[in-house]
């Protein structure tokens, strides 16, 4: 799933998600690519709900570190999903 603010953003990153997906269903794992507008909600909150939607019992995230000032004047999605976490998370860098 990739969360974005804007239109445009959803559609640049489209073509990499159906890359993964097509990778995960030749290695056997059912997967589809989803988009969503990020809206005024936290991508964490998006992620996380959409896993309850879809009663998953593990979510795979990239991890990325941004500089302490950055993260401390918008927040990091890593470290959100960590805090509020309702299931098994898979982080990789």
């Amino acid at each position: 799933m990739y969360v974005g603010a804007q239109q445009a953003s959803l559609e640049h990153h489209r073509p990499g998600l159906e890359r993964v997906a097509d990778h995960l269903r030749r290695h056997g794992i059912p997967a589809k690519p989803e988009e969503t507008p990020q809206g005024g909600i936290a991508i964490s909150d998006v992620l996380l709900s959409r896993a309850a939607d879809l009663a998953a019992d593990l979510i795979v995230s990239g991890a990325y570190h941004h500089s302490p000032l950055r993260e401390a004047l918008i927040g990091g999605v890593s470290r959100e999903l960590l805090e509020h976490l309702t299931v098994p998370v898979l982080m990789s860098h």
